[in-house]
């Protein structure tokens, strides 16, 4: 009867895992489709939820992540949201980063993420001790980058301005 028992267990949960991977065959693959190419995995352990296209949003923010630890500063920018680019010039982006690099090989991960809509999921993540939160906008049917509210009063008072606050700070390495 044990014997019965365990192998009845091991069904149903082997039945119930398969069953909640999604469609199989050819309805297979993540939201939104794919264009020939297969996509970069997340970062392990990035909570993935359903919805539109939350797998290609999650390879924008992983993407925008790397280029930041990397220290490709005009890259990341670019990946940003049109209303958050002329909030931030990329010369004041460029110069912040280049004299004070906080983010430049330091790993940010995916911590949640959460679809609000069909063109909105919002991240939070982690970069050491610090969590932070930003978004991806679906716009022109593309997933761009949009930093949060304390990214956008970092450079509000120019790029001066917001490299003396980093050092004052202590977050520059090299300062």
């Amino acid at each position: 009867m044990r014997w019965t028992s365990g192998v009845l267990l091991g069904v149903a949960v082997l039945a119930f895992a398969t069953g909640c991977n999604g469609p199989q065959g050819d309805n297979a693959g993540p939201p939104g489709g794919t264009s020939g190419t297969s996509a970069p995995a997340p970062v392990e352990g990035t909570p993935v939820p359903n919805g539109p296209n939350v797998q290609e949003a999650l390879d924008v923010a992983n993407k925008q992540f790397t280029l930041l630890a990397e220290g490709n500063w005009a890259s990341a920018w670019g990946q940003w949201t049109e209303a958050a680019k002329k909030e931030v010039p990329q010369k004041a982006f460029e110069a912040v980063n280049k004299a004070c690099p906080v983010q430049k090989g330091q790993k940010i991960e995916l911590q949640d993420v959460r679809p609000v809509s069909m063109e909105l999921v919002e991240l939070t993540w982690r970069q050491g001790e610090k969590v932070g939160h930003s978004s991806l906008r679906l716009t022109g049917g593309k997933w761009l980058y949009e930093p949060a509210g304390d990214t956008l009063v970092e450079y509000a008072g120019g790029a001066d301005a917001a490299i003396a606050k980093r050092k004052s700070s202590n977050q520059c390495p090299s300062a």
